[in-house]
């Protein structure tokens, strides 16, 4: 997977948007202020909208179920601690 082309900041709204249109789990990925994957900035995630979770082992990430407390937290607070963004896409 590359760079991100557009994205969104996470919020309560836009996590509705999500459950909404069926997707039920978020890829979680990592990244640097500049746009470069990476999982040592803790503070940066990009969250890429799925509907199911892959069966192929080799397939296999940090996937995180839509209806998580975890994101629940960072939807809730955009503007403080953890900066999060879905990574746009196709409705």
């Amino acid at each position: 997977m590359g760079k991100p082309n557009a994205t969104i900041r996470l919020t309560k709204k836009s996590l509705q948007q999500l459950k909404d249109h069926g997707f039920r789990y978020v890829l979680v990925k990592g990244y640097t202020p500049d746009k470069r994957f990476d999982y040592i900035e803790l503070n940066y995630f990009t969250l890429v909208p799925v509907m199911e979770l892959p069966e192929d082992p080799a397939q296999k990430e940090i996937f995180a179920p839509i209806d998580s407390d975890i994101l629940d937290e960072w939807a809730s607070q955009p503007e403080n601690g953890i900066k999060a963004f879905i990574e746009e896409y196709i409705e």
